[in-house]
């Protein structure tokens, strides 16, 4: 649950970040938008914004939020199975199918294997 929490909180924080570079994103395109509506050359605009390192930057916030977005998935699922909840009924509540349900549980069976020290040889 502890982990359920620690997620929670960094899926919304990633979330947040990523709503504001969108944000930002979108009013640096509006104004090169402008710019070359009032005659700027594109490459002018382009390199006036520092394109490139604003979209790096908006690809770096899409994959924290992908990446917390996935921990998340994760560890709701152990919550959910710890609850009682088959992988099915875990589809259900996230609206996927059984495999793709599996899939996000098993990020989280891998790390208890490795945290009981199971083995496989």
């Amino acid at each position: 649950r502890d982990q359920l929490m620690a997620d929670a909180r960094h899926y919304i924080e990633a979330g947040e970040r990523l709503e504001a570079g969108l944000a930002s994103y979108n009013a640096m395109n509006r104004e090169a938008l402008d710019d070359v509506l009032h005659g700027m050359s594109v490459g002018e605009s382009c390199g006036k914004r520092d394109s490139a390192t604003r979209s790096r930057h908006l690809t770096s916030l899409f994959a924290d939020f992908e990446e917390s977005r996935r921990r998340m998935r994760g560890s709701t699922s152990a919550a959910l199975r710890a609850e009682g909840l088959t992988i099915t009924q875990i589809g259900q509540v996230f609206g996927v199918s059984h495999q793709l349900a599996g899939r996000f549980a098993r990020p989280q069976r891998d790390n208890d294997e490795a945290s009981s020290g199971s083995t496989q040889t």
